[in-house]
């Protein structure tokens, strides 16, 4: 259920700003990180339900994360709310209505966690508040190609299933860094020295995901834009990013544009370029076997 789909929404406010509800009476919808629906109610006045701990899922939800949940509302007359409530909980089922009170919303593995957040990154701009540019003293839009940081180049067997994600040059910086993090490097495979800072294993127990960042800002901008053409939408652990539909022209591309350069990460792309496949259609991660 995606409750943006109920119109009209009158706003929506993190659970740690709940103070700022309205002083009104409403239907309220308490969602997750990727729009899940926890649970649906009603209040007289939405301020005072949720105000400090005094809602009975308080302490349930905290732990989920005081800004990852979502209080979702629909303001309404007090004569309207027993209606409303029952027909958006007959139509959504939500997660913990009916529930009872001890019971905790679902665990979700650090490394299931972790890996949606790096997709999640490699499917944003690399300036997410710079949609124009100056060329010729005028402003301009971006080109599409320059919308997204990263992009799934294809799938390649190597003793266990590889997805290729091809990445701009300041996402490497950010695999670094989770990669040497004290809790979060058990989650990569140590390869050879010479592809450290370039080429990142992310363990996801079911396949390995390659995070490969193309080094050279000039470089990766011509890759790029010259793959944009061949581009799908896939998703991929419920993150939406950028994918080859033909991953076996990558090589093409690569040397293309990468003719005086000389990188382990280029050598490394172009040894496994030729084996490629696209991502099949019904690929998913099973979410009990990446912990």
């Amino acid at each position: 259920m995606n409750p943006s789909s109920v119109e009209p929404l009158s706003g929506q406010l993190t659970l740690r700003l709940r103070h700022q509800l309205p002083d009104h009476p409403g239907i309220y919808f308490v969602v997750g990180e990727r729009e899940q629906l926890f649970y649906i109610g009603q209040a007289q006045n939405l301020r005072k339900r949720w105000a400090g701990a005094s809602h009975h899922r308080y302490k349930q939800l905290a732990r989920k994360g005081l800004d990852k949940i979502v209080i979702k509302y629909i303001l309404a007359s007090v004569s309207e709310l027993k209606e409303l409530e029952c027909q958006y909980i007959e139509q959504f089922n939500p997660l913990l209505n009916y529930g009872k009170v001890k019971k905790y919303l679902p665990k979700t593995s650090p490394r299931f966690s972790e890996l949606q957040r790096l997709l999640k990154l490699a499917s944003q701009p690399l300036f997410p508040s710079v949609i124009y540019k100056s060329l010729n003293g005028q402003t301009i839009p971006r080109e599409p190609s320059d919308l997204f940081r990263g992009l799934v180049a294809g799938v390649y067997e190597d003793q266990q299933l590889h997805i290729l994600v091809l990445c701009r040059q300041n996402m490497g910086q950010l695999l670094w860094k989770s990669s040497a993090d004290r809790t979060k490097k058990r989650f990569y495979i140590s390869h050879e020295q010479q592809l450290l800072g370039s080429c990142y294993f992310f363990d996801a127990r079911q396949v390995i995901f390659t995070f490969v960042e193309l080094f050279d800002c000039n470089f990766a901008d011509a890759v790029f834009q010259d793959v944009y053409p061949d581009i799908l939408n896939y998703e991929i652990a419920g993150v939406t990013l950028k994918g080859l539909s033909k991953p076996t022209l990558l090589s093409s591309y690569l040397l293309k544009n990468s003719t005086n350069i000389d990188n382990f990460a280029k050598d490394y792309l172009l040894g496994v370029a030729e084996k490629l496949q696209p991502l099949p259609a019904e690929f998913s991660l099973n979410k009990e076997l990446i912990w």
